[in-house]
């Protein structure tokens, strides 16, 4: 027996000697038998391991024929590495080898179906195309930076085929359709605006499906683009309304046209919507006119429609009357749609709403002197509930408005005084403690005046005295200020 075997019976005792026999039955201690086990690595297999990742991959391809994708991988390699090395990333693709391997797949035998095929290889192309889309995207948190640069390269070779994509148009469709959603994710509406218009160009007169997993719950991918392109299109409106009215209201035609386009009846909340931003516009533009005939058109549809999805139609449809009606001086009408519009809110809890709401009926009872107590209220609640909100630039403006209320209630007196102080001492003396100290001089302004008559340099004993502590009353809201009475319905 040779030394060698010997070995093996001395290491076979040991081990028999601490393990049961079955478990020592699966060990083996044959070097040949062991190396004749091991599966030998493929050269791609062997190239891969030992690196680096990136120049392997790009020499495989290169090998295969691809002539786009070596490019497209270096590119991809060098902005991952620029990212890592300034800490804008964490997570890298290249430490997630099985989903890296599987992307420069479909990606390889994309481009290898159109070089080999020509036309007839678009459909594959576009379809492994989107098949590689929807493997990142649960990916799209932790892998942005590789999702965003797949994307655009798929995209810009979309823009390629432009005229030959009959067979493929479905696949391109979706890819559009995916590369919006990721636009409008990131913030970059405009350009979401125009994939979106390129997605209804190709699915139109098209049943495909948006879901084809859920088969007949899936919604048409026709009626899903035209609805959020028309959202889109009324978001972006809001925007760029200050600045560019006209081109808003434009918008909210073109969103308009859209919903029709689809079933006016089927998406009578969007259609609906449509028209009362178009009105918002239009108000913003100073066409209040065009404004009010644009509600009237949807006045029958808005109030005989009851369902939870309508009441904050309902509240912006009474919001946007009363606002019509203000700038048309009608002060009865334009209270009565806000107190509509503002027991809806406070019904169904829109919040915003109400705080919007009770600023426009401030500024309606400040009108009248006799209703500021009011006009206070509604400047107070509406601050509060935009402290509750965080709304820092609403709160802002509430402020405002009550600083605004406030300064035209003392004005007359202030202006009375202004006029007295060049031949009375003390009523100069007022004035200069106001401006120095903040003292107010309106609430005894009576009294002030009596003194003064009897004495003309009274004020002067009072020189040394410490400010008086005001505290602002505001009147209280009477119960059935806010009802909504008989006449208003």
């Amino acid at each position: 027996m040779s030394r060698r075997q010997q070995e093996i019976l001395r290491i076979e005792r040991q081990v028999r000697a601490k393990l049961p026999y079955r478990t020592f039955r699966e060990i083996n201690f044959d070097r040949d038998q062991i190396k004749a086990s091991i599966v030998p690595l493929s050269f791609v297999e062997a190239r891969r391991k030992r690196g680096p990742i990136y120049e392997a991959l790009q020499d495989e391809l290169r090998h295969e024929g691809c002539l786009m994708m070596p490019e497209f991988l270096r590119c991809l390699a060098e902005k991952e590495q620029a990212l890592f090395e300034s800490i804008s990333i964490r997570a890298r693709i290249i430490d997630d080898r099985p989903l890296l391997y599987e992307v420069i797949e479909k990606l390889k035998q994309a481009e290898l179906a159109v070089i080999k095929r020509k036309v007839k290889g678009l459909k594959e192309c576009f379809t492994l195309f989107y098949e590689t889309l929807l493997l990142l995207e649960p990916y799209r948190k932790k892998y942005e930076y590789a999702l965003n640069a797949v994307m655009e390269h798929i995209v810009s070779l979309c823009h390629n085929v432009e005229g030959q994509e009959r067979d493929a148009a479905e696949m391109i469709a979706r890819i559009y359709h995916t590369y919006a959603n990721f636009l409008e994710r990131t913030g970059q509406r405009v350009n979401a605006i125009t994939y979106l218009k390129a997605t209804l160009d190709l699915v139109r007169g098209h049943m495909w499906l948006a879901e084809p997993d859920k088969g007949s719950a899936s919604p048409i991918l026709h009626a899903l683009v035209a609805q959020q392109l028309a959202r889109q299109l009324l978001i972006h409106g809001r925007q760029i309304v200050r600045q560019q009215p006209e081109e808003a209201v434009d918008m909210a035609r073109k969103a308009t046209v859209l919903i029709a386009e689809i079933g006016r009846q089927k998406n009578l909340d969007i259609f609906c919507d449509t028209f009362l931003e178009r009105a918002f516009f239009l108000m913003e533009g100073g066409k209040y006119h065009a404004a009010q005939q644009c509600l009237e058109q949807i006045r029958a549809q808005i109030v005989a429609c009851t369902e939870y999805k309508f009441v904050k139609l309902n509240i912006k449809f009474y919001l946007y009357l009363g606002q019509c009606a203000e700038s048309f001086d009608n002060i009865d009408k334009a209270i009565s749609s806000f107190k509509r519009a503002l027991r809806l809110s406070r019904l169904y809890e829109h919040k915003d709403h109400e705080a919007e709401i009770l600023l426009n009926l401030g500024k309606l009872f400040a009108r009248d002197t006799q209703k500021t107590g009011i006009a206070k209220k509604c400047y107070n609640q509406a601050k509060n509930i935009y402290i509750d909100f965080n709304d820092t630039h609403s709160k802002k403006t509430a402020v405002f408005l009550m600083g605004k209320l406030l300064a035209d209630e003392i004005t007359p007196l202030y202006m009375a005084m202004l006029k007295a102080s060049s031949s009375q001492y003390c009523a100069f003396y007022n004035l200069r403690q106001w401006k120095n100290r903040c003292r107010p001089f309106w609430h005894k302004l009576g009294d002030e005046i009596i003194k003064q008559e009897s004495n003309n340099i009274y004020c002067l004993l009072e020189e040394e005295k410490d400010d008086p502590v005001t505290v602002p009353v505001y009147l209280d809201l009477d119960g059935n200020t806010f009802k909504v009475e008989e006449g208003d319905i």
